[in-house]
């Protein structure tokens, strides 16, 4: 019996070896059917953290693929919302994604188990087949940086400072509706009575003022009651308040002299201003040099100042008819 040489030896083994490498390479090289994987975007998180849960699904356009849903077996994590991207087609393959949003409420390690994918090789038969992806795992880890630190209590709640501007707003609001109701109950009342809602306030010239304060002097009983200070100063002010009406003069707050003043430069008359220069500096006397003139002296101060007036006071007179009043004066300044 012949052995064989090892030169043939080694030939027949490198033969043998190039057609195991052979049939390797056709069998790895094959496209499979289905492929599923997963992944998530971190895999340390603290209590409450949302994790995004990516399921990718790589297949043959020719299967059927169940559709993975909301993702309900996914262990101890809640999914808080979950995403369908659109499919996306290379060739002859369909690549599906689907996105989930989870969380977990406890520290510790935790697995999110092989998520089944099921699927139909052909239209004539029934019978699903399944596919998982890997098991991934996370971790959760407490808030506190320190695991001795005890757990404060909440903060109090914090004071909101008032909106002035919505407070001022509302105010005006409330005061414009009580005025609103106060007008609304004086227009019943007034139409009720038969009366103007609006009264007209009657302005009377200034002479007729000032000669009705003379008549209600003169019948006073200050001078027979040996009062002639006090009768006096109410004709000196009674004098005042009439070049203040009619001159428009400070006249209350002028001594006698700045008041001859202002009505020589009102173009008063000599005649007119010689009864005002007159009548206030006989009341000065009585005022302020305690000079008693008597009740012919009063009688005497009073007609000065009547003359005063009724030389310079406006009356009114029609222009064309009685319908057209005009505002003249009685006699030149």
């Amino acid at each position: 019996m012949k052995i064989k040489s090892s030169k043939t030896f080694g030939y027949a083994y490198r033969v043998l070896f190039a057609i195991c490498f052979l049939a390797s390479s056709l069998l790895w090289g094959q496209e499979t059917l289905i492929d599923v994987s997963a992944a998530v975007d971190k895999s340390i998180i603290t209590i409450g953290d949302r994790v995004t849960y990516t399921l990718t699904i790589d297949r043959n356009k020719e299967l059927q693929v169940h559709d993975p849903g909301k993702g309900t077996n996914l262990g101890a994590f809640e999914v808080k919302d979950y995403k369908i991207f659109e499919p996306e087609i290379r060739g002859d393959r369909i690549i599906e994604k689907f996105e989930y949003s989870i969380s977990v409420y406890d520290t510790g390690k935790f697995v999110i188990p092989p998520f089944p994918v099921a699927y139909l090789t052909s239209d004539t038969t029934s019978q699903y087949q399944f596919i998982t992806a890997e098991p991934l795992e996370i971790y959760a880890k407490s808030i506190l940086s320190d695991p001795n630190a005890d757990i404060k209590d909440i903060a109090p709640p914090f004071f909101i400072p008032p909106d002035y501007l919505r407070l001022a707003l509302i105010g005006l609001g409330i005061l414009l509706l009580l005025v609103l109701a106060w007008l609304g109950y004086r227009y019943y009342r007034k139409r009720k009575e038969n009366q103007p809602i609006f009264k007209k306030k009657v302005v009377r010239p200034p002479h007729e003022i000032a000669l009705e304060a003379l008549a209600a002097l003169e019948g006073s009983k200050l001078l027979a009651e040996g009062k002639e200070k006090a009768f006096f100063t109410e004709l000196s002010n009674i004098t005042r308040q009439y070049i203040e009406g009619r001159f428009f003069i400070k006249a209350m707050e002028e001594t006698t002299s700045e008041i001859v003043t202002s009505l020589q430069d009102n173009d008063v008359r000599s005649e007119n201003l010689d009864f005002a220069r007159k009548s206030l500096q006989n009341c000065d006397l009585v005022k302020f040099a305690k000079y008693l003139p008597g009740e012919k002296g009063a009688t005497s101060t009073v007609l000065l100042t009547r003359k005063f007036i009724e030389q310079t006071m406006l009356t009114y007179e029609s222009e064309t008819g009685e319908d057209a009043p005009l505002e003249t004066e009685k006699a030149e300044s």
